[in-house]
């Protein structure tokens, strides 16, 4: 094979790897409290900047027609949804690692067993 082939093949499985590290930080990364993605209001129906706090309300979806939310949240609902997040981030981060370890591992015993004589 010649070296610019290796090179790409490397690259196949080297990029899902790192991607997949990368993809696992970011699932370890968003403990802590829910964070509102749109309008955070609280018990008073006021706006509240910052993390979520138990009693308020996440505006998820927003109508610009109406000034309206049409799809809200609650505190346990935002904090479930952000746990579902973070589990797909785990599952697609290892799948990524484990398609790069595989694929690398197998050009590696591919490129030494064609170095060992017979």
């Amino acid at each position: 094979m010649r070296r610019g082939w290796r090179g790409a093949l490397v690259a196949l499985f080297l990029l899902p790897l790192l991607w997949g590290l990368v993809t696992l930080a970011r699932g370890a990364s968003s403990y802590g409290a829910p964070e509102c993605p749109g309008l955070q209001q609280g018990e008073d129906g006021e706006s509240h900047p910052g993390p979520m706090r138990r009693g308020h309300t996440c505006a998820v979806s927003y109508s610009t027609e109406n000034g309206r939310s049409t799809g809200t949240r609650t505190y346990d609902q935002q904090k479930y949804a952000q746990e579902r997040d973070r589990s797909g981030l785990y599952w697609r981060g290892a799948g990524y690692v484990a398609y790069g370890t595989a694929g690398l591992l197998a050009l590696t015993a591919t490129r030494l067993s064609r170095r060992t004589p017979r």
